[in-house]
């Protein structure tokens, strides 16, 4: 399943998405985040140039990859790509829950997040809702609560 959390700034996406990857590891199941870094004209930051994965990557290498006890973490020159571009050429593992934050535009099922009512009415117009959080509202929390559970229990 692909579920995205869109939003605007500071709206609570990151703190929602959090909160359904702890609540389907509870659950066992296998998860991938996506995260679109919407900040315009800015690149994400990468990890220090000193350790010697980012020293390949920074002499000119197309992907790094550098392999821990428990972790590995790769570092891809690539062109902007779309959001299935990314989980079709990206998603490495297995999975059985792909939870995105924001790609507003891209077509997968969505959460919206919003704490104004112009915010709602804007985000309203984008494709595939399945659930609309209002994040000052504990009713809608509790609500939103629910139907995660719901979700998720369909994926075991």
């Amino acid at each position: 399943m692909i579920m995205q959390v869109v939003g605007y700034k500071d709206s609570g996406k990151t703190t929602l998405v959090e909160y359904i990857v702890k609540q389907a590891k509870k659950r066992g199941l296998t998860v991938v985040t996506i995260k679109h870094h919407g900040h315009q004209g800015e690149d994400i930051t990468l990890q220090d140039h000193q350790v010697d994965h980012m020293k390949h990557f920074r002499a000119g290498a197309d992907q790094s990859i550098v392999q821990g006890t428990a972790y590995q973490q790769t570092v891809t020159r690539t062109r902007k790509q779309n959001l299935s571009d990314i989980i079709d050429e990206s998603v490495t593992i297995d999975n059985q829950l792909i939870v995105v934050e924001g790609f507003k535009q891209a077509n997968y099922p969505k959460i919206i997040v919003y704490s104004t009512q112009e915010e709602l009415r804007q985000l309203s117009q984008l494709n595939q809702i399945i659930f609309r959080l209002n994040s000052n509202d504990a009713n809608h929390l509790e609500e939103f609560n629910k139907w995660l559970d719901r979700e998720l229990e369909g994926l075991i």
